[in-house]
């Protein structure tokens, strides 16, 4: 396969207008109130619906509603980590987490508390109609602003949210690439759209051969797929059609969301990570998998990502900030110009 030339990875200044802004108790109060409203008839809807064939009244009226559109792909950038005082910046990782719960909020403190200098999510960062500004912006509009916060997109930002269209327009840095790579310091992730992939097959070639690509392009010490539908996980939820020979490209870690559980596995010595954590209903395991190094249901947190010289340390960080599980992953001494001197 002949590769692309890699894009000039673009320095973004942040986004201003995605402040964090507090909540009163009393639209606190009212946000929590329409979600229950909105709950109650949806449920007293649905077998009318489903008698009538109708899948959206609000796709009448918001066109492109649940609708999983085909977008560009392929942009690379470089973030900007916030508070740079430490001299090994850290990589907050949240999966799942735009429920507008108090776990989600709570999830969010403590990575601000940590403190994190840069948070990378694994998709599903709304699942009801309040909003981007209200679930993502009032949590991590700090990193937002400094152009230090990278969504992967996942089903339910498809799906909820008013859909796909509105994701775009809240992340408009990402300038509509749903898939797309980003650098902070001497880690590169490669943001994969599973759920636009799951529903055309083109799209999944493309970004498959995109990610070969540009995965064996670069030059980091650490090079991390992002996946929302995780190839390895013990829901019996593995998305076999993402299982690709990452070894053989040089990706050292394979991190997803979308079963709320954390999960550490290796393959092939990859290390696959499950962390759906960040603030949705929780799940519990339904299988136990070979490979499977560490796994834990009914705890939210996040993953915290320390890289050093020559080592990355992953932390697992459970509620209220219990460090659970930890492994270290050695730089990468493959580089496109070792490849081409051994080929």
């Amino acid at each position: 396969m002949t590769a692309e030339p890699t894009p000039t990875p673009q320095k973004l200044s942040g986004v201003s207008k995605r402040r964090k802004k507090s909540r009163s108790q009393a639209l606190r109060w009212l946000q929590k109130r329409q979600l229950r409203i909105n709950r109650f008839l949806k449920k007293r809807l649905a077998p009318i619906y489903s008698r009538l064939g109708i899948t959206s009244v609000v796709r009448w009226f918001i066109p492109g509603y649940r609708q999983v559109t085909v977008s560009e792909g392929g942009q690379s950038f470089r973030g900007n980590f916030l508070n740079t005082g430490s001299d090994h910046p850290v990589i907050a990782i949240v999966g799942d987490y735009g429920s507008g719960k108090m776990e989600s909020h709570l999830v969010a403190q403590m990575v601000s508390e940590r403190p994190a200098n840069a948070v990378v999510t694994l998709g599903d960062n709304v699942y009801f109609e309040t909003g981007f500004q209200t679930l993502v912006g009032n949590l991590y509009g700090d990193f937002l602003q400094s152009g230090s916060f990278f969504p992967a997109a996942g089903n339910h930002d498809y799906h909820e949210g008013f859909g796909i269209a509105h994701f775009d327009r809240f992340f408009d840095f990402l300038r509509g690439h749903r898939w797309y790579s980003v650098t902070f310091g001497d880690v590169d992730f490669f943001v994969l759209d599973s759920h636009q992939a799951l529903h055309h097959p083109d799209v999944l070639v493309r970004q498959q051969e995109w990610l070969e690509a540009a995965v064996t392009a670069s030059s980091a010490k650490w090079k991390i797929a992002v996946v929302h539908h995780p190839p390895h996980s013990a829901r019996a939820r593995s998305q076999e059609e993402f299982r690709f020979p990452y070894d053989q490209w040089g990706v050292c870690m394979v991190m997803s969301g979308h079963d709320h559980t954390l999960q550490h596995l290796i393959f092939d010595g990859v290390h696959y990570v499950v962390n759906g954590v960040g603030g949705g209903s929780l799940h519990e395991f339904e299988e136990i998998l070979e490979g499977t190094e560490f796994r834990l249901s009914g705890h939210y947190g996040a993953v915290f990502l320390e890289a050093r010289e020559h080592v990355m340390t992953v932390r697992f960080v459970a509620l209220p900030g219990t460090e659970v599980h930890s492994f270290d992953i050695s730089a990468s001494q493959r580089t496109p110009s070792s490849e081409a001197e051994a080929g």
